[in-house]
């Protein structure tokens, strides 16, 4: 392994062979590292002929493919973490994988999206809390049925009504995937949703996400829901919950390459509906300044 202080190598851009031409954010963070003078070239996560310990960080940019591939995924990050330094960390990577991690950021006191998880073994039980819960919902309001441990809004539908629901539950949970229900938060389609970014721990730039689920959705490549992006003012309650939660993952997690924490409207202020750690869209384009800011957050890392 080398020396965690070492900058001999150059630094890889995760990505995967089916994002190449897709992701954004890789020719704008490319050219703000060139202009750093600092060596950089991307590599897909899952090409055997990599040598991951000739580069002196390995950054995680679009590995949007790896949810269909968990295990796989998992074990290259420990692969890839015992030869070099991964940005952002395996422990965070490992936790922020799998949304049950929702339970524990409500537990130290974040507001987040209302959430009742379904495992596999108790999809049949009708008389759980989720399905409790679920009638409670759809009695206001539609459901948004997702598996855990997905990316891009893939296996990800609204409904409004119970048989769909639960037709949903029952196929994520039929092929072994844990799964989650949440009200749809119909406020979004009037404020849309709000993602704040973070570089180097510190606030970068926000941007604004239109609707997914109140329209039909377009899949780009199979990786991911097209979405309608553009740059936004964060409220002083979005920053202040995004603050909140960044300061919070780095209080247990150490310092972070980047964090993204996307925010939905609701009734009683801004909600967390996804903590993005691990290979998120940081649309770098919505702001002048944030390549520069994320390859200076990266050269920080090479000392």
């Amino acid at each position: 392994m080398q020396d965690p202080g070492s900058s001999r190598g150059p630094v890889a851009l995760a990505t995967a062979q089916a994002a190449i031409g897709f992701d954004a954010d890789m020719p704008l963070l490319s050219a703000a590292l060139r202009d750093l003078g600092i060596a950089h070239q991307s590599a897909v996560w899952d090409d055997s002929s990599v040598d991951w310990s000739s580069f002196s960080l390995v950054v995680l940019r679009s590995t949007w493919d790896y949810t269909t591939r968990i295990d796989e995924f998992r074990a290259w990050i420990d692969r890839v973490s015992s030869v070099t330094r991964l940005a952002n960390p395996a422990d965070l990577v490992h936790w922020n994988t799998d949304k049950h991690y929702l339970r524990e950021a409500e537990v130290a006191g974040l507001p987040v999206v209302p959430t009742e998880f379904v495992e596999t073994a108790g999809a049949g039980d009708l008389t759980a809390p989720w399905s409790t819960r679920l009638d409670e919902w759809l009695a206001i309001g539609d459901v948004v049925v997702k598996p855990c441990i997905s990316a891009g809004s893939n296996d990800t539908a609204r409904h409004a009504d119970r048989a769909s629901a639960l037709e949903h539950i029952v196929a994520l949970t039929g092929a072994g995937r844990s799964t989650m229900i949440q009200p749809y938060l119909a406020d979004v389609e009037r404020s849309s949703e709000t993602g704040l970014v973070y570089l180097g721990g510190t606030f970068s730039h926000a941007f604004a996400k239109g609707p997914l689920l109140a329209t039909e959705r377009d899949m780009e490549a199979g990786l991911y829901a097209r979405e309608q992006i553009s740059s936004r003012q964060p409220t002083d309650a979005e920053r202040d919950l995004g603050d909140r939660a960044v300061a919070w993952l780095a209080e247990r997690f150490g310092d972070l390459l980047y964090a993204r924490v996307d925010l939905l409207p609701s009734a009683d202020g801004p909600v967390i509906i996804e903590l993005e750690l691990t290979e998120p869209s940081l649309f770098l384009q919505t702001d002048t300044g944030a390549a520069a800011r994320a390859a200076d957050a990266i050269a920080a890392r090479l000392g």
